[in-house]
């Protein structure tokens, strides 16, 4: 029975961040977004809220988790009664078309669910990390609190469970403790499944696959849950499925949000019709929601792991000027969010400022400009790896230390199977493809571009910071190790897949609008 309390919590707790939505960006949330994408925005803001609530708590001194928990439940219960109605009376209206029959490869997904969520709460923990460092801190965080949490985060032998890194995975498996009513390994991974789902789902809803069938949307969920990656990381605890969910959601409501604006840019040639300058006025004001949105999955992703303030900040560096020449940054809305998600990160400001002993590599930075010789040294060649270990097959690209810190490859073709990567398979040739595509056919090449921008960019500060580290420098072997799939691929995999989401939502956005066909109003009178 508490297995089912447990897996009912992340549901529950998207309702409840729904409602908090509808709070903050008032009745324009139900009417801009489809119901999909409210419930996955619901469960990001959910986890974000909820998660700082019990870090805020365990910080003055009180266990937070059973309230937190069976506050979540109660009212998510409460939610689904209110909004039942709704639903019930929305389903009369569903029209079946022909084009709907691309649903039905959505099967597959379907039987996936089904078995990840019996296996959700059937295994314990699995991984290394997971055991030394995020349900390692979900324990000590739901035993200890205020001086005697304290006292455990300042104990150097406690260095290796990266006491820095931001706190919101811990605090799910707390809120997981605090429903079952005490620790429990084995109800850890219902969260990396639900997250699974509400991107499914948000994908579904952001491209109005129901109102305007089609194939694209459908394959790219199917290829998102069967991807080697996703099938390993939905079965381990730790921060790789968070990260995909937060990225995946902020670069699909950016480029939404950019392509939106592309789209009022364009309808804006004709003027002198009223039902025209609706229209406009209707597609400009939906970026800016969009927008809205994605700075709250922005501010999870920044919870997450340090890799997801790392692709914030370059999201921020790119959108900035986008925002001064648009406007945006006179939009209430966006304010009013900014603030929200400030004082969502505060807790975690409290945290820091408690100054937890850091692992030995968040020094990183400082042993990089130290040596900076052997740095600049070793950058091309871990950005080499890291990129490559991405695209091709582990028995073709595979590498070994030789003389003089160079590397040596002892690679084998294998034919069309060297292209096959083990965790991403042929995504990232895929990728590669639409985004040329993309560019070259000037499709939202604004949004193509950014979004491009922003995942190199977060994956040459990855191999900026393995440059950096001693052990990289000083041994070729670990420095070949590391490009591998057990440890810069968990990296990778979130920031590719977001990559790759976003550029499909610019290929298949269904929703872009055509100038209505109006006659002006000066031909008009003249015609009379």
């Amino acid at each position: 029975m508490k297995e089912l309390v447990a897996f009912l919590l992340p549901p529950a707790l998207a309702f409840c961040g729904a409602r908090i939505c509808r709070a903050l960006l008032g009745r324009e949330f139900d009417y801009r977004f489809g119901a999909g994408l409210r419930w996955a925005l619901g469960l990001a803001v959910g986890m974000l809220v909820f998660t700082q609530a019990a870090l805020l708590g365990t910080l003055a001194g009180v266990n937070p988790a059973t309230p937190l928990a069976w506050v979540a439940l109660i009212w998510g219960l409460g939610e689904i009664m209110l909004q039942a109605p709704r639903a019930l009376a929305w389903l009369p209206q569903l029209r079946f078309q022909t084009e709907h029959l691309w649903l039905l490869l959505l099967l597959p997904v379907l039987y996936w669910c089904w078995v990840f969520a019996r296996l959700s709460t059937l295994e314990g923990t699995m991984e290394l990390d997971a055991n030394a460092f995020w349900v390692f801190k979900a324990k000590v965080l739901y035993l200890d609190q205020g001086r005697n949490l304290l006292f455990w985060m300042h104990q150097p032998g406690l260095a290796y469970a990266h006491w820095e890194y931001p706190l919101l995975v811990p605090c799910l498996y707390l809120l997981d403790y605090g429903a079952v009513g005490g620790v429990d390994e084995f109800v850890n991974k219902v969260w990396p499944f639900w997250m699974v789902v509400g991107l499914c789902v948000g994908i579904l809803s952001l491209t109005k696959t129901w109102q305007r069938p089609h194939p694209l949307p459908v394959l790219a969920i199917v290829v998102l849950c069967f991807l080697p990656a996703t099938l390993d990381y939905v079965r381990q605890e730790g921060g790789t499925i968070p990260m995909l969910f937060f990225a995946s959601l902020t670069a699909m409501l950016l480029v939404k949000a950019i392509t939106q604006a592309d789209e009022s840019r364009q309808h804006l040639v004709r003027r002198d019709s009223f039902g025209h300058m609706l229209l406009v006025k209707t597609i400009a004001q939906a970026d800016e929601w969009y927008l809205a949105a994605a700075m709250l999955t922005a501010a999870g992703v920044m919870m997450s792991k340090f890799e997801g303030m790392i692709y914030t900040a370059f999201w921020f560096c790119v959108l900035l000027p986008i925002c001064w020449k648009r406007g945006w940054l006179k939009k209430g809305i966006l304010w009013r969010t900014a603030l929200a998600c400030a004082i969502c990160l505060l807790p975690f400001v409290w945290y820091r400022l408690e100054k937890p002993i850091q692992h030995p590599e968040a020094h990183w930075w400082r042993e990089g400009l130290a040596t900076s010789a052997a740095t600049l040294h070793r950058f091309p060649q871990v950005l080499f790896l890291n990129t490559g270990s991405r695209f091709f097959n582990g028995d073709f690209f595979r590498w070994q230390p030789g003389g003089q810190g160079h590397l040596d490859w002892v690679g084998q073709w294998a034919g069309f199977g060297s292209l096959v990567n083990e965790q991403l398979t042929l995504l990232p040739w895929l990728l590669l493809i639409l985004v040329l595509l993309a560019l070259w056919h000037k499709r939202s090449r604004l949004a193509t571009a950014s979004l491009s921008a922003v995942v190199l960019g977060v994956l040459v500060v990855l191999a900026l910071t393995l440059s950096c580290l001693p052990y990289i420098q000083n041994d070729p072997a670990m420095l070949v190790h590391y490009s591998g799939p057990d440890e810069v691929g968990r990296y990778s995999y979130p920031f590719f897949t977001a990559w790759f989401l976003g550029v499909m939502i610019i290929w298949f956005d269904t929703r872009r609008m055509k100038a209505p066909n109006v006659e002006p109003a000066s031909r008009r009178r003249s015609a009379k």
